[in-house]
């Protein structure tokens, strides 16, 4: 059996790494595709060694490199590594181009996504699809399926993650003694509407005391930040050990604040849009979501709180009884297009 998995995003990275490394040792031929844009080829070729990995497609950031190198011209790479190598079956997160690609193809493609308030890429992508797959957020149809997670539970529970202490000696941290800050850029697609630099605009109000290390997604952003602190070189190594261990997580991305909530920290959306993934999070108490400087009041309260392990280990246990193995769902849905 054939199988392609697109990453086109590094918030998609870890989604597909459990499930692949599984059927890898199933016997599956497992090709890995990735969108060449920014840090996104470096981290794959180190998370995904040992798979075969192909670059379909670019993006520069721009409006016009989105739509033309990383849609139109991506299609027809897809198409044609399609028919070449004859997938059993296509699996992404959100990718239009290789949709489009399978549909012509004659291909099953399925998709797992979390996002319903880009309703007309969803309803592109349904169209397009085998089947969709979102967290409970959406009404189900004939093509709209729903799992009881969200995406980021395929490899942050705590069957699938255990965190490890030593990565902390390489930057002089403590445990639950400073704070991860996330800082994605607004060149890609999903953050076209929002403004670039949130966290850097009110990042000198945070408790001077802290100790903060900092994921900077546009390093052009460097100067500023406060001086005194870390700022992370990507690839990461063992990243989410570093948000488990953390007192707080505060981040103008969505996906990396789900990630801190979901490992029982402290965590806090500062980010613009309105999603349902959050919200579901929200519902719980494990997020926050304070627009821009709005979250100062609450990011420095927590700063000067102990953090709470207990609490910690609470949260995690009680969503790992109530949701679904997230790989083991993908492996189901996957496993019904066997041939």
């Amino acid at each position: 059996m054939k199988i392609l998995f697109d990453i086109k995003h590094p918030a998609q990275l870890n989604l597909f790494k459990g499930i692949s490394n599984e059927l890898r040792d199933e016997n599956w031929e497992v090709t890995i595709c990735y969108l060449q844009r920014g840090k996104l080829p470096g981290i794959i070729n180190k998370e995904y060694a040992g798979f075969n990995i192909v670059p379909v497609g670019s993006s520069n950031g721009t409006r016009w490199s989105i739509l033309w190198d990383g849609n139109i011209k991506r299609t027809l790479a897809f198409l044609e590594l399609i028919k070449r190598e004859n997938y059993n079956i296509c699996v992404a997160a959100s990718s239009i181009p290789l949709a489009l690609a399978c549909k012509i193809a004659g291909i099953p493609v399925i998709q797992f996504y979390d996002d319903p308030e880009r309703t007309q890429i969803n309803r592109i992508n349904a169209s397009l699809s085998s089947q969709l797959f979102f967290p409970p957020i959406v009404k189900e149809n004939h093509k709209i399926s729903v799992f009881n997670c969200l995406k980021e539970w395929s490899y942050l529970s705590s069957k699938r993650f255990q965190p490890n202490e030593k990565i902390l000696r390489q930057y002089a941290l403590a445990p639950h003694e400073y704070v991860f800050v996330r800082e994605v850029s607004n060149k890609s697609f999903n953050y076209y509407n929002q403004q670039d630099g949130i966290v850097s605009g009110f990042a000198n109000r945070i408790n001077a005391n802290a100790k903060v290390i900092l994921s900077l997604e546009d390093k052009s952003y460097t100067d500023c930040f406060p001086q005194h602190w870390t700022i992370l070189q990507e690839p990461v190594e063992d990243i989410h050990s570093l948000i488990y261990y953390s007192k707080l997580v505060i981040s103008s991305g969505d996906s990396m604040a789900r990630e801190g909530a979901m490992l029982g920290v402290p965590s806090v959306y500062c980010g613009t849009r309105e999603m349902k993934a959050n919200e579901l999070l929200i519902q719980l108490g494990i997020l926050e979501h304070l627009p821009g400087d709005s979250a100062l009041a609450f990011i420095n309260s927590t700063i000067d709180k102990k953090f709470d392990e207990e609490k910690q280990t609470g949260t995690r246990g009680q969503l790992l009884e109530q949701w679904d193995d997230m790989t083991v769902f993908m492996k189901e849905q996957i496993n019904r297009y066997k041939t």
